[in-house]
């Protein structure tokens, strides 16, 4: 029988590597159901676009349910981004944080020069770090470095669904990153998550993708099994590729002018 293959985190094992975003859901319920559809055991949530005081908020839901990591989206600096991680620490009781600190309002890229010098703080600080950054391999392996409990490249900008634009890249941050890495941004279908776990990549976050299909719920099902496949084909080891084709089975006793 085969060793189950947890995730883990924090000395903590999740059966499921896919993370789910909660933002853009045209209603409540179709979150839930997505969420629970999809198998996932942490979702990423904003603090900065939800009201921690009021009744009715999504933390108050889900939050017996599954894993939360809140996450700094919608900060341009480094000082929104250690204020809104230490509102997170005393309000969520948790020292999990996603790092994310965007250059400008056109591309949503990440501000490489904010993240490492925040994540060195917040590190230090005693906050578990995953860091959202480029697919730049040596951002990555600098993050990793400073303590980062994982470090969460985009494949493609925010919302943009455009998938694996370097794969090249993926591959040297693998081979680079000894630690955790989990892709984050710009999934825009099942078989990019499937194509990131083959590469041997620990997790897949995603939200766009599934929230703003024509049928989420579907779609989270999809994201599920395309994460297992991709790491299922990852672990079990796949073949080379090869120039030229390869015979599938023996030309021995071959019957030739027949």
């Amino acid at each position: 029988m085969n060793k189950k293959d947890y995730f883990e985190i924090d000395g903590k094992k999740f059966n499921s590597r896919l993370i789910m975003g909660t933002s853009l859901y045209p209603n409540q319920s179709v979150l839930i159901e997505s969420l629970e559809k999809s198998e996932t055991e942490i979702i990423t949530v904003s603090v900065r676009r939800i009201d921690l005081k009021s009744q009715t908020n999504i933390l108050q839901v889900l939050d017996k349910k599954y894993t939360i990591l809140p996450n700094t989206a919608g900060c341009f600096s480094s000082k929104e981004a250690i204020l809104t991680a230490e509102l997170c620490r005393e309000s969520l009781n948790t020292n999990w944080i996603k790092l994310e600190i965007i250059a400008d309002y056109e591309t949503l890229l990440p501000d490489s020069s904010e993240t490492i010098k925040t994540s060195e703080y917040l590190v230090k600080k005693g906050f578990l770090v995953f860091a959202y950054c480029s697919d730049d391999p040596v951002t990555c392996k600098r993050l990793e470095d400073l303590g980062c409990e994982a470090v969460m490249p985009m494949i493609s900008p925010i919302g943009s669904g455009l998938g694996v634009r370097n794969e090249h890249n993926l591959e040297l941050i693998r081979e680079f990153c000894n630690g955790k890495i989990i892709v984050d941004a710009g999934v825009g279908k099942p078989s990019d998550a499937t194509k990131v776990m083959e590469l041997g990549y620990d997790a897949v976050l995603l939200n766009s993708s599934v929230a703003r299909s024509i049928d989420p719920i579907n779609m989270a099902i999809s994201m599920k099994h395309a994460v297992l496949a991709g790491r299922g084909g990852y672990l079990s080891g796949m073949i080379e590729k090869n120039k030229y084709a390869q015979h599938s089975s023996s030309m021995k006793g071959k019957i030739s002018n027949f």
